[in-house]
């Protein structure tokens, strides 16, 4: 098994991290966070501010998955969904909708929906942002969907014989 160090990634290993196959840690705190924007976008409107554990299938590293919406009604919704390493709490992926970024090489920030990845050529690993591709990221105007992407992008899967949704479970 290979030992990553956070900090000091290559793109090879960039690479790697984001489409290893992961698990959530527990499924019922996978499906609160997943329930929460369920209701916030369904009932409530209110804001989303939670975040659950992924563990890393081969390498047994441990994420964090977290969402941030403050409002998922609103016409426009800004919202951001992160991979972090739990350890360092170092970014390995945001997907920010609805919100401005200037990349280095740029005179003034855009507001497009973009994607940081842990870049190595930077200190702040997550420094760049590149345009969402839309055959990935197919419907950014809806949280949910957005979250089902993620979680297909960074190869986050429910563990065999378990269901994503805790009321699958009701007997």
């Amino acid at each position: 098994m290979t030992i990553f160090e956070e900090d000091n990634l290559t793109e090879t290993d960039v690479d790697h991290l984001v489409h290893a196959l992961k698990y959530q840690s527990r499924l019922l705190a996978f499906d609160q966070l997943r329930s929460k924007i369920e209701y916030s976008i369904m009932l409530m409107g209110t804001e989303i501010d939670r975040d659950t554990v992924i563990i890393g299938d081969v390498d047994d590293i441990e994420y964090i998955l977290h969402v941030f919406c403050g409002d998922p009604l609103i016409i426009r919704p800004k919202y951001t969904i992160n991979l972090r390493f739990k350890k360092s709490n170092i970014q390995l992926i945001r997907v920010d909708i609805g919100g401005r970024h200037r990349n280095p090489n740029e005179k003034s920030a855009r507001n497009y929906p973009h994607i940081h990845i842990y870049n190595p050529n930077y200190s702040k690993k997550e420094r760049i942002a590149y345009p969402l591709d839309s055959k990935k990221f197919s419907n950014i105007d809806n949280i949910l969907r957005t979250f089902d992407d993620v979680l297909c992008y960074t190869n986050i899967q429910k563990k065999p014989n378990e269901y994503w949704r805790s009321e699958d479970n009701d007997i």
